[in-house]
């Protein structure tokens, strides 16, 4: 399967998802010390919850209104207000002006709208792909997004500290291509169920009370929940390279050792966290198809299930080794579990998800990968008052609930429903 062969909507979208993760990873991870520097860390603190607060609440907003109203209108109006958002942000922080709390409240605006748009735009790519192309899509999405990534975080890191004017203005210009683009080559087939009520409890649609129990219905799904869980396993575990590996790396190598025997270089433990993470994302951008074209005539229950198993050894050995070349093997086979996993779990995500509440269960997932990111914070409060052992037994202990997790839902779907394969190539 290539990428021609997805439809007309999901290349689109794919492509202007490269471009646009482009722009915000060029601005996005360096705003935080942006605005520190203007505020003080007290101030932007509180700004960064604020921020995050806001884009919780247009995620789960976007989830029920793009399930009542449709995708693409969602999208649309998001847009608009993103692209809005960033023209203004750009003005605000021109040769002319310097306003770091109208550029916050705007920022407030762009995440609560893009929040909107997320769960939308990933109700739009399960309407649009089929159980059969899933897998090559979400991997095709996976390495575009990586590789974006990198692209704009080198960006940032040369030149956000002295030209963040170019890219803001290059991030408003990408937001209002992205707005026509969508308007004119996006196409929304979802059907809005119409429901046969009373004109009076038509009207009560959207109140906070029909909101609610919609994600209700939502959360008392035991299958998605099981899988969302999981997923909130491997992103905690994920997370701990920059927060709980990190702190003990820095702190068990203080002083610079030999990288590797046969090579006159050394590293410290703070070296070895960005070589860890650079190693992470040269792996996916490169070997992503490679590794999809050598698995697809594996079952996706294999292929799933090992590289589970991969993923959370490798981290395992990370969390409690500090030789450089051992780390950097154990990288390696994590990243390795970390290709084989994700395509198949986020098809398996889209196959379970019922047509008429796609978006609503997606700001679910969505919320609690978020959780993930939350969990890993625990980890740098149980650094230092546990032995570092005893962390890497619940590493072990989330590999294995997650193992079990993924065993049971993909047995009970090969029973049903298989879980259908393409190729890339």
């Amino acid at each position: 399967m290539n990428f021609l062969s997805f439809s007309k909507t999901i290349q689109v979208r794919l492509v202007l998802q490269f471009f646009g993760t482009i722009g915000s990873m060029s601005i996005l991870p360096y705003i935080i010390i942006f605005f520190s520097g203007q505020l003080g860390t007290t101030i932007t603190g509180f700004m960064f919850l604020g921020v995050m607060g806001a884009n919780i609440l247009g995620s789960i907003a976007g989830g029920y209104l793009s399930d009542f109203i449709g995708r693409k209108k969602v999208i649309v109006r998001a847009e608009l207000i993103v692209s809005i958002g960033y023209a203004l942000v750009t003005i605000m922080n021109s040769s002319w002006l310097n306003e770091p709390y109208m550029t916050f409240i705007l920022f407030l605006f762009i995440f609560v709208c893009s929040g909107m748009a997320s769960p939308a735009y990933s109700a739009l790519i399960i309407d649009e792909s089929n159980p059969e192309n899933r897998r090559a899509v979400y991997t095709f999405s996976y390495w575009l997004n990586n590789l974006a990534g990198a692209i704009g975080g080198l960006i940032g890191a040369f030149l956000f500290e002295d030209y963040y004017f170019y890219l803001f203005l290059g991030m408003s210009m990408i937001a209002f291509l992205t707005l026509i683009i969508t308007i004119f080559f996006i196409e929304d087939h979802y059907e809005v169920a119409q429901s046969k009520v009373e004109p009076e409890k038509k009207r009560s649609k959207g109140s906070l009370f029909e909101v609610s129990k919609v994600y209700m219905v939502v959360i008392k799904d035991y299958r998605f929940g099981a899988l969302a869980l999981a997923n909130l396993l491997i992103i905690a575990v994920e997370e701990q390279l920059t927060s709980f590996i990190g702190l003990r790396l820095t702190e068990d190598l203080p002083k610079q050792i030999p990288l590797l025997p046969f090579l006159d270089v050394e590293v410290d433990g703070f070296n070895l966290v960005g070589i860890l993470k650079a190693e992470n994302t040269i792996l996916v951008v490169c070997l992503t198809v490679v590794v999809s074209f050598l698995l697809k005539r594996l079952k996706d229950r294999s292929v799933l299930l090992g590289g589970i198993v991969l993923f959370f050894c490798g981290y395992a050995v990370i969390s409690f080794n500090s030789v450089p070349i051992v780390l950097i093997l154990a990288m390696f086979i994590a990243t390795l579990g970390e290709l084989m996993n994700i395509p198949v779990k986020q098809a398996l995500l889209a196959n379970m998800v019922p047509d008429h509440a796609r978006s609503s269960y997606m700001a679910v997932y969505g919320l609690l990968s978020m959780g993930g990111s939350l969990m890993a914070g625990l980890f740098i409060f149980l650094y230092g008052r546990v032995p570092s052992f005893f962390l890497t037994a619940v590493f072990v202990l989330m590999g294995i609930a997650t193992f079990i997790i993924f065993w049971r839902l993909t047995k009970t779907e090969a029973t049903s429903q298989h879980i259908n394969k393409a190729e890339i190539g």
